[in-house]
């Protein structure tokens, strides 16, 4: 066997290793969570959202529902006081300007923080519908000694190609927060704890990111050698975004976000799949086709077993197709503006 194809078998098998990793704590706890919620002009998403909160199966005297709308200019705010008025554990909060200091939706977010009660932060967005058991699920993954708690979340009414990609990509972060060297996380389904949160000092410190509520958050809790941990259980629904082009530049152009030494392995690891192509194609051989085509397939069913998805076949094609899309993604998000809400 070629000895690129050795490496990349082994790459395949340290990441499989890492999907694997991901586990329910021994001791678990019924614990009170206050489910944050940041909400810039999304009346058309809201009826989902209220909904699916409706349907939480937890005690509400267990967790509380902050929402601060972002300087709404649609009739959001009045949605969310008309929902809040029916349910003694919902609480809305306003912004009446966007916040020069703190950027995209942290001023929001660090205000429903300031609001809550409880001691572990639960997020999500409100153009997203959570499941029933989305709070029972993450007593499964607190311990005394985790800060963060990273979800998934799978998007509404897209194509299979991107349905596969979105889990793909958690499977990436599963695997590296598996093997203690989080890559990133999604802040759409995101736990973490009142006072880890407040010892890394919230967002002060990543106020002047745009985005980066998320990644740059987890990167601050890794920094701190605060625990993180994988829930693989109850991902939240999102709708298909409205402009594909600028959410994929967003979600994968955080390059500058990243920590020096994510940017030194992830600056090889697209050399090292360019080289894995055109080597493959100019030296090419049936052993060493069929031990790179055998590392996907093992891949891919840790992925979905551990995920619980339905296996699907042409996911092995996908995640040979992986890398090179999140090359170009990240690249082009890189070098490139894009839009934010």
């Amino acid at each position: 066997m070629d000895f690129i194809i050795f490496i990349y078998s082994i790459f395949i098998v340290i990441l499989s290793y890492g999907i694997l990793k991901n586990k329910k704590v021994l001791n678990r706890k019924i614990r009170k969570y206050s489910v944050l919620i940041a909400c810039r002009n999304e009346e058309e998403n809201l009826p989902f959202l209220f909904n699916s909160l409706k349907k939480i199966k937890y005690d509400k005297n267990l967790y509380e529902v902050i929402i601060v709308d972002d300087v709404s200019t649609d009739k959001s705010f009045t949605l969310l006081k008309e929902f809040a008025s029916e349910f003694s554990n919902v609480k809305v909060f306003r912004l009446n300007q966007k916040d020069d200091e703190y950027k995209g939706k942290k001023a929001a977010l660090k205000l429903a923080t300031e609001k809550a009660n409880y001691d572990i932060f639960l997020f999500t967005d409100a153009d997203c519908q959570p499941p029933e058991n989305w709070i029972n699920d993450y007593n499964n993954f607190f311990d005394d000694d985790t800060g963060m708690v990273v979800g998934r979340y799978i998007e509404k009414d897209v194509s299979s190609f991107s349905q596969l990609f979105k889990l793909i990509s958690f499977g990436m972060y599963s695997a590296t927060i598996g093997l203690g060297f989080p890559f990133s996380c999604a802040g759409g389904n995101l736990a973490v704890s009142r006072i880890s949160f407040k010892s890394v000092g919230g967002y002060k410190k990543i106020k002047n990111h745009v985005a980066g509520d998320d990644k740059a958050l987890l990167n601050l809790f890794f920094k701190e050698k605060i625990k993180i941990r994988y829930n693989f259980l109850s991902p939240v629904i999102t709708f298909k975004s409205k402009n594909f082009y600028q959410q994929q530049k967003r979600r994968y152009g955080k390059f500058s976000m990243s920590r020096f030494p994510i940017q030194l392995l992830s600056l090889f690891t697209f050399i090292f799949y360019i080289y894995l192509l055109w080597h493959l194609i100019s030296n090419f051989s049936f052993i060493d086709a069929g031990m790179y085509l055998l590392s996907c397939t093992i891949f891919w069913l840790i992925l979905s077993i551990k995920h619980r998805e339905k296996l699907n076949l042409i996911g092995i094609l996908y995640i040979m197709i992986f890398p090179y899309y999140l090359i170009f993604f990240s690249l082009i998000g890189t070098f490139s503006k894009w839009s934010w809400k």
